[in-house]
């Protein structure tokens, strides 16, 4: 009989063995599971490891991430990378305080640019809220202080008139005589032969261009009061406050360009001077404050030049002054008593038998940019309105200027207050036309120059003393207790 194959494991004798050698099954049992455990249990302890490092990281990224804040500094355009701590936030706020400080200090110096050292009027007492009793006085001591003052912007400018047409002939009649009897030895009314005449009248113009020179210089503008358009006042119709105020407004628009030509021919004496005559002055879009005071009558206010309204004329304007208008003389002629009837012969003034001088522009204005008439506002460019920082006029001046220098003009304009020019009309003076109306614009190319600037009157300080009416006129909200 033979074996049957393969191993012939006695189950009991390995049993008595196992627990014979315990510790060293336990051992061999550990080490099998070990070699098949462990990898296993080492892929799980690695993706556990890798997700907690992975979650470090992103703790990183983060901290990165702030490490490397943008940050841009106010008012500028610059910027960086910093680390958001307390430091930069120190910092940041000595940076904001200082752009704040140049900021107000920007606010003040427009604020003084704007209102130089223009007063209110009676402020707080007839402005803004006048009492029946306050109103019964003070316009009238009101109007006396303004109309004193726009006399004292022909003083500052040393404003005068051109030599008169009778001043002239009579200096003239007087040299005439005293040269015919000096140098001619002859009488008055003697009959002179052509050289002697000839002479004369060489001596006569030479005379003359002396006297309107001497003159020319001993005023610093040709500037009329009339020009200024001074608002008138009566009685019998007072004034309401807000047409007081129009008024007063107006006198500092008209201070702003008289100091401005004051500033840029530096009280020249010599001529030419950069600006040698106004023509016309005209304030704009003022707001039309037409009512009187209320006393219990009726009635329309009376007083001229009282402030035009939105886009209307504040004070009515004129071209009164101007020497391109009709001329009062013609060229010399000859006389019959031995002068020139210019110079006072038997001819006498006389119409002008010479060129006639050209006519000035229309006032632009418009949509269409036609001739509106006077007192119509430019069409501007610049897109400003009034708003709840300023307020935009239009001021409207005709001047006789030195040509070369008219860039030299605008730009002090624009250096004296906020003006922008909006439009400019340019034409060629006859200096010949004018001496004969006894303007001397001196010995350079001059023309008349035609300007609308756009002016901004800063509310921070105007609106303080405005009554409410002039407010409600500007849209501006009234305050109620």
């Amino acid at each position: 009989m033979s074996k049957k194959k393969g191993l012939d494991l006695d189950t009991q004798k390995i049993i008595a063995w196992c627990k014979g050698n315990i510790v060293l099954v336990i051992l061999i049992i550990v080490s099998i599971a070990s070699i098949v455990g462990f990898p296993k249990m080492a892929a799980t302890m690695e993706d556990d490891l890798r997700g907690k490092l992975k979650d470090r990281a992103n703790k990183f990224s983060e901290l990165d991430k702030f490490a490397q804040t943008k940050i841009s500094l106010p008012a500028s355009d610059e910027s960086s990378r910093e680390v958001v701590n307390q430091a930069l936030i120190d910092e940041y706020v000595v940076v904001t305080g200082e752009i704040i400080e140049e900021a107000q200090k920007v606010i003040q110096t427009a604020i003084e640019l704007n209102s130089k050292e223009y007063q209110v009027l009676f402020a707080g007492e007839l402005f803004p809220s006048p009492t029946q009793a306050q109103m019964e006085t003070l316009p009238q001591l009101f109007y006396r202080q303004l109309e004193k003052k726009y006399k004292d912007l022909l003083t500052m400018v040393r404003a005068g008139s051109p030599t008169s047409r009778e001043e002239l002939v009579a200096s003239l009649e007087d040299e005439r005589i005293r040269f015919m009897d000096s140098h001619l030895s002859t009488k008055q009314d003697a009959d002179l032969t052509q050289e002697q005449r000839s002479s004369l009248e060489k001596h006569l113009s030479k005379i003359r261009m002396t006297t309107l020179r001497t003159h020319a210089q001993d005023i610093g503008l040709y500037l009329e009061e009339s020009t200024l358009d001074i608002p008138t006042f009566s009685l019998t119709v007072i004034p309401s406050v807000g047409k007081l105020f129009v008024w007063q407004w107006r006198y500092w628009a008209v201070a702003d360009v008289l100091g401005s030509i004051a500033s840029i021919t530096d009280r020249q004496s010599e001529p030419p001077s950069p600006v040698t005559q106004v023509i016309s002055l005209e304030v704009l879009a003022l707001p039309a404050i037409t009512g009187e005071a209320p006393k219990g009558g009726a009635g329309n206010s009376g007083s001229g030049g009282s402030g035009g309204g939105f886009g209307g004329n504040s004070g009515g304007g004129n071209n009164n002054g101007g020497p391109l208008g009709a001329p009062l003389g013609g060229p010399l002629t000859s006389g019959g008593d031995g002068g020139p009837t210019f110079f006072g012969g038997p001819g006498g003034p006389g119409k002008p038998t010479g060129p006639k001088p050209p006519t000035p522009p229309p006032p632009r204005g418009g949509n269409d940019r036609g001739n509106d008439g006077e007192g119509s506002l430019a069409d501007s460019f610049t897109g400003r309105t009034s708003g709840e920082l300023f307020d935009v006029l239009q001021v409207r001046v005709s001047m006789i200027v030195d040509t070369q220098r008219i860039p030299t003009i605008l730009d002090g304009f624009a250096r004296y207050n906020f003006f922008t020019v909006i439009d400019l009309e340019l034409q060629p003076a006859d200096k010949f036309l004018a001496l004969d109306d006894g303007y001397d614009y001196g010995y350079a190319s001059v023309s008349q120059m035609t300007v609308v600037f756009e002016a901004a009157w800063l509310r921070s300080w105007t609106t303080e003393y405005m009554p409410d009416e002039v407010k409600t006129m500007l849209g501006m909200q009234i305050e109620t207790e």
